[in-house]
């Protein structure tokens, strides 16, 4: 998918009719090619060899070496100056392979809000477009970035027609210059847009929407020196950081939704660069972020730090991220299990080796990935009798591969799977309670947005576990496990009423203090585990976990209760220690006490990584 425009147009229309401004790309024969095609064919008359020329052959492309053809000036001011009843509002427009989309913009010509307004004379244009010539078979959401540039030019040029009329003296260049260049003779004849570009402002402001559109995708234009206008096309920008596949828009956006507190972020440029290109009215709370930004701190961390809200940072970072200025992970710890990613590029000669050789004298790329061939952890990889610098070293390295979505990390999921029961096998499967679970916990996908700005993400918090749905009923049990089960039911729950210790407070990464909103479990009622497990578990996935050995024992039995919600494979370990304030270590023993009936798989946690959105 080639998200380049073909080419970028100006018309207006005024008091003296429609007329096409300016175009860009544009061909140095547009005038003769015109005066070729104006000329009417006889549809009488002969070929050479004799044979009536019964039919024309119709024209079903009008793209050439990537460039807009076939279409006259008239034709396109025809087309393009709307009448006044669909101004302001969307514009798109199909013909052939090409797709046109704009936004007409109306003036008030007594409308003006600069100096000595008696001494200038009412501008005659009534509206303007700047229209923009796609591809066709371009997605819809390419199509409405587009309008949206147009909108933004547009507004900003109606800013400054009345702040100072500078649309009406740019059209006025550009109208001398169409008549100059047609009374000059057919031997010098030179393209009036030619002149154009050389006498107007707006003009190379417009073939520098164009070229930079072409070149990095992303839009920085000072627009008669006064008015700032800034665009993404994030189809461009992140194509050109992703390993040869597009980012899916929407799944661009649905990732920005899902940015959790234990996240973090990775600059893909930079930092002293990103603060160079800053300009002098950016936020302060974003300057703040990017001197305490870290690859190896969690986002609450860094709210701290910069005195900041979560819900701030997420904003911030969301801009940053939609910019192509940088991209979410996981903090960098000793347990991250890294693999090889699918889109890497393994060529012998690329320019990324070399890149990575620059970066890292004495270092081969290809060396680096064959040991991530197989999933591996920074632990394992980092070898405890390696020098300091050498550990830095590894980890820069590790920041460099995840920068150039070379690397993908792998998440721990956990499931509940009990061992078959005879019930079970007779019946063939699992009801859609015993393999989903009650449903308590929601999926955390949101619609995609109709618009294109930047959604605002949420802080998700973990759902309350004081909270208990009505209408619960116990669900009967057999007769030789219901002393059992009520005993360390019983016992569980006297524990859980007790405050939490100290030792209660989890991690995150590498065994940080994790200011998470954990769970209140001062105040428990006795019947709680009862009824959590009744809540979140069938009664043969509640019978069979009571069978477990260290269901016995009350504080196991706690924890588990605590943890079970977590157990359908949609957390993955780093979230249950968020949202359940644990240690790694005490996560994983739950784990192990109760492996009869849990099993454990590994894959990448495509909620938030944004290179998973591709197309």
């Amino acid at each position: 998918m080639d998200a380049n425009p073909l080419c970028i147009i100006l018309v207006k229309n005024g008091s003296r009719g429609d007329r096409l401004l300016f175009r860009y790309p544009y061909s140095d024969d547009n005038a003769l090619e015109t005066k070729t095609k104006a000329k009417r064919h006889n549809p009488y008359s002969m070929l050479g060899d004799g044979t009536p020329q019964t039919s024309t052959i119709r024209c079903t492309s009008n793209i050439s070496n990537g460039k807009l053809t076939g279409f006259s000036d008239k034709v396109m001011s025809n087309l393009f100056a709307v009448k006044s009843e669909l101004c302001d509002s969307k514009f798109e427009l199909k013909v052939n392979d090409v797709r046109f989309v704009g936004h007409p913009v109306r003036l008030n010509p007594t409308t003006t809000h600069g100096r000595h307004q008696d001494r200038r004379k009412p501008s005659t244009i009534i509206l303007f477009n700047i229209v923009f010539a796609l591809k066709a078979t371009l997605n819809h959401d390419v199509v409405n970035c587009y309008h949206d540039l147009s909108m933004r030019l547009g507004l900003a040029l109606r800013h400054e027609e009345y702040r100072c009329q500078f649309l009406s003296s740019e059209a006025r260049i550009m109208l001398a210059a169409h008549d100059e260049a047609s009374q000059l003779p057919e031997d010098g004849q030179i393209s009036p847009f030619q002149l154009i570009l050389d006498r107007s402002l707006f003009a190379r402001h417009l073939r520098q929407v164009y070229e930079e559109l072409c070149g990095s995708g992303i839009v920085q234009l000072r627009l008669n020196k006064w008015i700032q206008v800034s665009f993404c096309l994030p189809q461009k920008v992140h194509h050109s950081l992703a390993t040869g596949k597009f980012i899916d828009y929407e799944g661009l956006l649905r990732g920005l939704q899902t940015l959790k507190p234990y996240h973090t972020l990775l600059l893909l440029v930079e930092r002293s660069e990103l603060l160079r290109s800053l300009s002098a009215d950016a936020s302060p709370a974003l300057r703040r972020l990017l001197h305490v930004e870290s690859a190896l701190t969690p986002f609450y961390t860094l709210a701290a730090d910069a005195d900041l809200t979560l819900p701030q940072v997420f904003m911030l970072v969301g801009h940053l991220v939609y910019w192509g200025k940088g991209t979410i992970i996981y903090p960098v710890c000793s347990t991250n299990v890294y693999v090889l990613s699918p889109n890497a590029p393994t060529v012998i000669n690329s320019q990324l080796a070399e890149r990575f050789s620059e970066q890292f004298p004495g270092s081969s790329l290809h060396a680096a990935l064959a040991e991530f061939s197989f999933p591996i952890s920074l632990s394992d990889k980092c070898h405890p009798m390696t020098y300091p610098h050498q550990q830095q070293e590894q980890v820069q390295q590790v920041l460099w591969l995840l920068k150039h979505g070379l690397l993908q990390q792998l998440h721990t999921y956990v499931y509940l799977a009990p061992p078959p029961t005879s019930s079970d096998s007779g019946s063939g499967r699992l009801s859609g309670r015993e393999i989903g679970g009650t449903g308590q916990l929601g999926s955390h996908g949101t619609s995609s947005p109709a618009s294109t700005s930047i959604p605002t993400p949420t802080v998700h918090e973990p759902p309350p576990l004081s909270h208990d749905p009505p209408s619960l009923t116990p669900h009967p049990q057999q007769s030789h496990q219901a002393d059992i089960i009520g005993d360390a039911l019983h016992h569980a729950a006297v524990q859980l009423s007790q405050p939490a210790s100290e030792s209660d407070l989890g991690s995150v990464c590498s065994d940080e203090r994790s200011p998470s909103p954990g769970v209140s479990l001062n105040t428990i009622p006795e019947d709680y585990i009862r009824r959590r497990l009744d809540t979140f578990l069938s009664p043969a996935e509640k019978e069979m976990v009571m069978k477990v050995e260290a269901a016995q024992n009350p504080e196991d039995l706690k924890l588990f209760a605590k943890l079970c919600v977590y157990f359908r494979g949609r957390h993955h370990l780093e979230e249950m220690m968020y949202r359940a304030n644990l240690w790694r270590s005490e996560l994983l023993q739950a784990i192990d006490k109760f492996r009869q009936v849990l099993i454990t798989c590994q894959h990448p946690d495509d909620s938030f990584t944004l290179t998973a959105h591709t197309k």
